[in-house]
């Protein structure tokens, strides 16, 4: 009996150290380093990432957590991209925007001139060729990083102007806090653009040195305080009707994390997507509905003649771009296909299509060091 008990006992000694093993892998938590390109204080911009990171801290039982570093804590907003590539953090959270100086196509996948608004972003996404262009974007330049759609930030404002827009006349040595694809669209129409930091923009307007500007979302002009300083505001916002906010992962990272917490974090990007797209239109509604109500401000759409020019512009510009980086112009059909309805969606048509192409162009080197465009 003393035989039997002993080895009863060992046995199951060994069993409990081989669960408490099994415990202690499990119980592992994996933590992400990830700086922001906004604060986690900004509605609609920096939230959905504080959103994210409770999110994935829940759904992983704590097994998975994301170290959100505010920006200026260690990493400016434009280093993100290179320093997730090269491994120093291990993730980051921005807009694919901020590297359009770098990478030409960048812009489309985060919101530009007359593009998507947010439903149609994650249609193209979800049931087109979205996901697959977004990451071939980044292995062309040999930039290590798996990238994953994860929140819409809201459409932004048509521009906040010091005086009323009559026609295109008026815009002609317009002073104007602008930047990126937009700025390009304004100048064709005699826009000055004026390099002006977003927290700067109500004192720029109130000493002069502007006399009008594109910024962020209502909600964000709002907390700026630029219904203080200027009381006529044009809508819709055709420079960027919608913004994408994406999750950048170092790819050894990202391949070291395994399918469980891969299918993890892709889950809680697309539940992210669903989430702030009815939230961010819920957001900036009530906002524009304070401005008037609250602030006096004047909500007002572009005449006719200055809207047909923007969009004569825009289409000069995306020509221009498209010759000069094929990527970029293969990007903007491929969006241009998928809105109007012309997105085969049976593989089997894809395929026979796809034979009968001519075959695209060799792809361009690695583009070269630039300084980034954006907010």
């Amino acid at each position: 009996m003393r035989l039997i008990s002993f080895k009863a006992f060992v046995a199951g000694g060994t069993l409990l150290a081989a669960f408490s093993a099994a415990g202690a892998a499990v119980a592992e938590v994996v933590t992400l380093v990830t700086p922001l390109a906004f604060g986690t204080h900004v509605p609609g911009l920096g939230t959905p990432a504080r959103e994210l990171a409770k999110l994935l801290k829940e759904r992983s039982d704590g097994t998975l957590q994301l170290d959100l570093k505010e920006p200026g804590d260690g990493t400016a907003p434009y280093e993100i991209l290179d320093k997730v590539s090269d491994g120093k953090v291990d993730a980051g959270y921005a807009t694919a925007g901020y590297w359009a100086a770098k990478l030409p196509a960048a812009s489309l996948f985060g919101g530009f001139p007359f593009g998507p608004n947010a439903k149609e972003y994650m249609d193209w996404f979800n049931r087109g060729h979205g996901r697959a262009l977004y990451q071939e974007m980044y292995d062309q330049a040999k930039i290590e990083v798996h990238v994953i759609p994860c929140a819409f930030g809201g459409a932004e404002a048509g521009g906040w102007f010091a005086k009323e827009i009559g026609s295109k006349d008026d815009l002609d040595g317009l002073r104007m806090r602008i930047f990126g694809l937009g700025a390009r669209v304004m100048m064709r129409l005699g826009v000055v653009p004026v390099l002006v930091p977003g927290s700067q923009i109500a004192k720029a307007f109130e000493g002069g040195e502007i006399g009008a500007a594109e910024a962020y979302t209502p909600a964000v002009d709002r907390a700026n305080g630029l219904q203080d300083a200027v009381k006529t505001l044009y809508q819709p916002g055709w420079n960027q009707p919608a913004t994408v906010f994406e999750l950048l992962i170092n790819q050894d990272r990202w391949a070291a994390l395994g399918p469980e917490h891969q299918s993890l974090i892709e889950s809680a990007c697309g539940e992210m997507l669903q989430r702030t797209l009815a939230e961010s239109a819920v957001l900036q509604a009530a906002v524009l509905t304070a401005f008037a109500n609250e602030d006096g401000v004047e909500i007002l759409g572009l005449p006719d003649d200055v809207q047909a020019a923007l969009r004569e512009a825009w289409r000069e510009i995306a020509r221009e771009e498209g010759v000069r980086d094929y990527l970029f112009k293969e990007v903007l059909e491929d969006i241009e296909t998928f809105r109007s309805g012309g997105e085969a969606k049976d593989e089997d048509v894809k395929d026979a299509e796809a034979k009968t192409e001519e075959p695209m162009p060799p792809p361009p080197p690695p583009p070269g060091d630039a300084t980034p465009v954006g907010p």
